[in-house]
């Protein structure tokens, strides 16, 4: 493990986001939508990717460089856009503002106020025994029913969360397969309460990077965003810029 070190912290540096796909660059067009003058760095993970056909510790290890990476860069907070860098391989980054997918979780037992919430998920980006953990140790509890994301449509998805859950108040779209279609989902879900966990996550650490004074001042200049993709196979972390059009190829794979 990466010795853990402070960092100071520069409101001119830009928002750092970590994936392991497209949902990097969906968490910087969240970010853009309210901060339109803030820096983005996107780093999405492709050469290690998937992580689930890795082992924990090398998860750990890797989503840690990543970090360290974009933080060494002079990143001022970081947004964790994988299931697996948000519950099962938080980077330890002392003095740094950082938020993921389990801001998803903490929106959605608030809303239900004790009602039942039905979070969605894929096993393939997150260990149910691992978000099991992670609802027990959640302040205020709550009753949460876990439901793997299948090859269902948004219909039928709905239609098999009620017969799980028939009086469910709040579905929560927890991992990228699960909110890879939210607006479809919202505009079937009638007055059922959707939230999408990459959603919450960027509204956190909006929040947070509000309360500590990390707003960036860049005049009338609009923010940036960069993307980058990981090269040399599983045990390199170097770097190569997206184009527009590799941009564009990742937000269509939602």
């Amino acid at each position: 493990m990466t010795l853990v070190r402070a960092w100071s912290v520069d409101s001119a540096g830009p928002i750092g986001v970590v994936a392991e796909g497209w949902e990097g660059v969906r968490g910087a067009e969240l970010l853009r939508a309210q901060l339109p003058k803030e820096d983005l760095v996107v780093v999405a993970d492709h050469a290690f990717a998937p992580y689930a056909k890795r082992r924990p510790d090398q998860i750990v290890q890797r989503v840690q460089d990543l970090a360290v990476g974009l933080l060494d860069e002079g990143a001022k907070a970081l947004l964790l856009a994988s299931g697996f860098a948000s519950f099962e391989a938080r980077p330890e980054t002392e003095g740094i503002t950082l938020r993921g997918l389990e801001c998803g979780l903490r929106a959605a037992l608030a809303e239900a106020q004790g009602r039942p919430v039905v979070a969605v998920f894929s096993s393939a980006e997150v260990k149910p025994m691992v978000l099991a953990k992670t609802i027990r140790t959640l302040r205020g509890g709550g009753s949460v029913t876990l439901i793997e994301r299948g090859e269902d449509t948004v219909t039928e998805l709905l239609a098999r969360l009620r017969g799980h859950a028939p009086e469910v108040a709040v579905l929560l779209l927890l991992t990228p397969s699960a909110y890879a279609d939210t607006e479809a989902v919202r505009a079937e879900a009638g007055t059922l309460v959707v939230i999408d966990a990459l959603e919450a996550a960027t509204d956190f650490l909006i929040h947070d990077i509000r309360r500590h004074q990390l707003l960036a001042h860049h005049g009338e200049r609009s923010g940036r965003i960069t993307a980058y993709a990981t090269r040399g196979g599983t045990t390199g972390s170097s770097r190569e810029p997206l184009s527009t059009a590799s941009v564009a190829a990742l937000q269509r794979r939602r």
